[in-house]
């Protein structure tokens, strides 16, 4: 079992999400784990059935929330790590895109209304 601060770094790929802890005291990989997408890259299709325009690329948000909810756990528990040593969390992402939510947080496409919007 590992004793010292750690950290969490989370890489939202294009099919896949990747976590890796390490050691806040000499950058040493700790553990890691990979969770592909479900949905992977919506070119065709909105998850609706709404078309999308040619050379369109989209992603399911919940895709990334399973890499939280999947791959973070398992890179923990490979690592040792208990929850309580995580000092942080960095992120990253092939490209950024901004993603509109509500107030509490749920992604605009996702919320009534929206489904077939491929800019929500």
């Amino acid at each position: 079992m590992y004793q010292g601060a750690a950290a969490i770094g989370v890489d939202f790929g294009t099919l896949s999400g990747r976590a890796v802890v390490v050691s806040v005291a000499d950058g040493r990989e700790l553990g890691s784990a990979v969770h592909q997408y479900s949905d992977g890259v919506l070119t065709q299709a909105l998850p609706t059935g709404q078309p999308l325009p040619p050379s369109w690329a989209l992603q399911v948000p919940q895709d990334w929330r399973d890499v939280l909810s999947q791959a973070v756990p398992a890179a923990l528990r490979i690592s040792g790590v208990a929850a309580d040593q995580v000092v942080g969390i960095g992120t990253d992402f092939t490209a950024c895109t901004v993603l509109p939510v509500s107030e509490s947080g749920v992604p605009l496409c996702e919320r009534p209304g929206f489904g077939d919007r491929p800019h929500a």
